[in-house]
């Protein structure tokens, strides 16, 4: 998720489950709290175009985190001694640990075993912007901004809570039809697919990109499971086989990158020294045209030399 929708969530469990119970506080340690596990954001500071593959890694991993969430929880009681150290270390731990599961729902996926696996699952049921999502935990602070609801501010958030619950389920469940209807779909071609994956598209649930891959070859739908109908929107060749690409491929860098790539395409263009380029489909997107984020690019020459762009 964006980090404002971060922020929310732990603003929202604040009110709706610990203010009254621990004092205020809890709001401003969780709104904190939320967004601890981005800490590794800080890689990008580097400049090294390849720092994404270490976004969702040291800050979200299971091993770190807790002790992070203790870094955080000293520094805090400077400003907060009322709580306790042990109720602030729990808000944060709270705080933490639910930011992972909502990084796991969209399709950046995190690695939660780092460093010693760098296994990166994802649920890939909700776009990482959620505007529908960000509007269930933005609701009840709008509501208490008039005088006449701020006292019903626990509801609210407890009604928030819920809401968020169901449309997580709810989105759940449209990427589980969206599959059916695509595998229903790969069923009716002559070519049985290599791959076959379903993305969230932005703008609601209504809509999922599906993708496979035959072969060099990659087709992309527009899926409506409410409606049970696909379309067919488009496809994307990816090389394989040629001696520039896997030369990219064989470098660290080109390695790291079909781990971290979902459904990469790779092209080449020039001779004898090419220019080898991949980037991911799972970055893509049906109803949001623009150029393919996390382009990367090698140049190959015939002696076997491999240099990136």
């Amino acid at each position: 998720m964006d980090p404002v929708t971060h922020t929310l969530i732990g603003i929202g469990m604040a009110h709706a489950f610990f203010r009254s119970r621990i004092g205020p506080e809890a709001v401003p340690v969780m709104a904190i709290a939320s967004s601890l596990p981005d800490i590794d954001a800080l890689v990008h500071l580097t400049g090294d175009p390849a720092a994404v593959l270490m976004r969702r890694t040291f800050g979200h991993s299971i091993f770190l985190l807790p002790l992070w969430a203790l870094g955080l929880a000293l520094i805090l009681r400077r400003f907060y001694p009322r709580p306790g150290l042990a109720r602030l270390y729990g808000l944060i731990l709270l705080a933490s640990f639910v930011h992972l599961f909502f990084d796991l729902v969209n399709s950046f996926g995190v690695v939660p075993f780092w460093p010693f696996s760098d296994w990166r699952p994802e649920l890939a049921i909700i776009f990482i912007i959620d505007l529908l999502l960000t509007g269930f935990l933005a609701g009840p602070l709008v509501l208490t901004l008039f005088d006449r609801w701020r006292p019903r501010l626990v509801m609210f958030s407890r009604i928030s809570m819920v809401a968020v619950a169901a449309y997580v389920l709810f989105c759940g469940a449209n990427r589980w039809m969206a599959e059916r209807v695509l595998s229903a779909e790969s069923a009716r071609s002559s070519v049985r697919p290599d791959f076959s994956y379903v993305f969230p598209e932005p703008l609601g649930p209504h809509r999922w990109r599906g993708v496979t891959r035959a072969g060099d070859t990659y087709q992309i739908y527009l899926i409506h499971p409410l409606s049970n109908r696909v379309e067919r929107v488009g496809q994307e060749k990816t090389l394989q086989g040629e001696p520039s690409i896997e030369q990219a491929r064989a470098t660290t860098l080109g390695r790291r990158l079909e781990w971290f790539f979902k459904a990469p395409v790779w092209t080449v263009e020039g001779n004898p020294s090419a220019v080898v380029s991949v980037y991911d489909l799972r970055f893509q997107s049906v109803l949001i045209h623009r150029e393919p984020p996390f382009v990367y690019r090698f140049r190959a020459f015939p002696d076997g030399r491999v240099e990136g762009l």
